[in-house]
């Protein structure tokens, strides 16, 4: 058996263990609530359908935010595309985030299909979809972290939530641990890590280009600025939605309640655990919403609903991926295995994250 094949049987491996976590912490949530009265709420959030239909169209508005943030830190870095050409390209990196469990995540895809578009600078390109990262990842952080201050009488009353908020606690940190080193590079060039990185043949070059990239945003502050309240906007919407999905459910909980737990579920369960988060959502939403006294056959189905509208969505992005493998001459695993060979290269030189939301 080659090194090759040994890789690739690893990381199926490693996928489908994935996977398998997931669902069988999803199994497990539902072995301990009653079926019945699940079926019963799922019954009847179908006579509030009204909700349902508001909170899947916010879901194509959050997309649609999402499409021209990431748009306006494309033409910020020179990287000119047609509106329309970006939000195709986020749908396919939609549909990879939801579908593809390999090393060809969503932001990858989104990566590899810009570079395309704009004479193949691949460096730059990745930096867009990193630093479209950074600041969704910031921005939640804040919202997170306001409301951990702002509600702590909440996660202190209640056993249930204090690990979670340590977790949240220590994301926040790693955050602005990231950032200072990231935007106060100099003063840790003497470190021999940062030293044999910088003096790498190949790596050097790319993760310079990568810092300048992200360091001229540092002085753009109109288009960080910008970004950060399109952010602040989307975020909001994602609340909404829940809280639009949460109506069907006959979940009595206020805004502020929604705008407690929700910033705290989507970053714990942007770690990758499993694909997509799927089962550490759901277990999030049934242990903290559980504290807000909602019952797990109310919050499960409600973390659900959020992904299936996410995977609605995704299959769009599918549609528009077999247009762009028709128009290039190439069928479907083709177009896969170069853009994976793409994503293990780009993995190897930036770095880059696999799919996060």
């Amino acid at each position: 058996m080659t090194s090759a094949m040994k890789k690739t049987i690893k990381k199926i491996s490693g996928n489908v263990l994935r996977l398998g976590l997931g669902i069988g912490i999803i199994i497990y949530i539902l072995t301990k609530i009653n079926l019945g009265e699940l079926l019963e709420v799922l019954r009847q959030s179908l006579t509030h359908w009204p909700w349902l239909a508001i909170g899947t169209a916010i879901s194509a508005v959050s997309l649609l935010a999402g499409a021209e943030r990431w748009k306006i830190i494309l033409d910020a870095q020179g990287l000119k595309m047609a509106r329309s050409r970006v939000f195709c390209i986020t749908l396919i990196g939609q549909f990879f985030n939801s579908f593809m469990f390999g090393s060809t995540g969503g932001d990858l895809a989104r990566a590899y299909y810009a570079a395309k578009e704009t004479h193949h600078r691949k460096t730059e390109a990745v930096a867009t979809v990193v630093i479209d990262r950074m600041i969704g990842l910031v921005v939640l952080n804040l919202i997170a972290g306001i409301m951990l201050a702002a509600r702590y009488h909440f996660y202190i009353s209640h056993w249930t939530t204090h690990v979670p908020a340590l977790l949240m606690l220590g994301m926040i940190a790693a955050t602005v641990t990231a950032l200072f080193v990231i935007y106060n590079i100099r003063l840790f060039k003497g470190w021999r890590i940062l030293r044999r990185i910088e003096h790498h043949p190949k790596l050097g070059p790319v993760i310079r280009r990568m810092l300048i990239s992200i360091y001229l945003y540092h002085r753009r502050w109109k288009v960080l600025l910008k970004t950060a309240l399109i952010t602040l906007f989307i975020h909001t919407m994602i609340i909404i939605q829940c809280y639009c999905f949460g109506r069907s459910l006959q979940i009595s909980m206020t805004i502020l309640d929604y705008f407690t737990v929700i910033p705290l579920i989507i970053s714990l369960a942007a770690i990758p655990i499993t694909p997509g988060g799927l089962g550490v959502r759901e277990g999030l939403a049934v242990t903290m919403l559980g504290a807000l006294g909602v019952s797990a056959h109310q919050a499960l189905p409600l973390s659900l609903m959020i992904y299936l509208v996410s995977v609605l969505m995704s299959l769009f992005g599918g549609l528009i991926f077999l247009g762009y493998t028709a128009g290039a001459g190439r069928t479907v695993h083709e177009e896969i295995v170069e853009l994976e060979d793409q994503a293990s290269g780009e993995n190897r030189q930036v770095g880059v994250a696999g799919p996060h939301e």
